[in-house]
């Protein structure tokens, strides 16, 4: 007796239940490398450059508004993916606000970030130069997310109207 959801069945690539191709489509692409550069992001904060991590600001707000996005989207990001593999993605709606929401905190902390390593005060702070990478990482990750909200929004809120 299966379970609702699980087949048996090889064929289009569905086994058990897990869809692999979709993890090749655009949307699965830009999840993936959405992951990648969440990763990055993330062992930038916690490890930085040399032995030298860096901060995402000075304030206690900066520092938890970069750690909170980091860790935060390291869990969501992979949920996100394994609902892609499972064949059960979340709907586009969802998933556009999600990516939304991410690149501003995302856009925010690599802006933090780069504002603190930027001041004369850190001028030759040995962990300004992963401070800069990780702010300028925390940007590109928020516009990579823009772009995946885009191109959702523009692939299925074309078929409301």
């Amino acid at each position: 007796r299966a379970f609702k959801g699980v087949t048996s069945s090889t064929t289009g690539g569905n086994i058990m239940g897990v869809d692999l191709k979709g993890l090749f489509s655009i949307h699965g692409l830009f999840k993936i490398f959405e992951l990648v550069l969440v990763v990055i992001t993330f062992l930038l904060a916690r490890i930085g450059y040399a032995g030298n991590p860096p901060l995402f600001g000075i304030t206690v707000d900066e520092t938890w508004l970069g750690q909170l996005t980091v860790g935060g989207w390291l869990i969501i990001t992979p949920v996100i993916i394994v609902g892609i593999v499972l064949d059960e993605p979340m709907s586009w709606k969802l998933d556009s606000l999600f990516s939304i929401v991410g690149a501003f905190l995302y856009i925010s902390s690599g802006s933090c970030a780069i504002d603190t390593h930027t001041s004369p005060d850190l001028a030759n702070n040995p962990s300004r130069d992963s401070g800069l990478a990780l702010g300028s990482f925390c940007i590109i990750t928020g516009i990579v997310m823009l772009m995946d909200a885009a191109f959702l929004m523009t692939k299925y809120g074309r078929r409301l109207k």
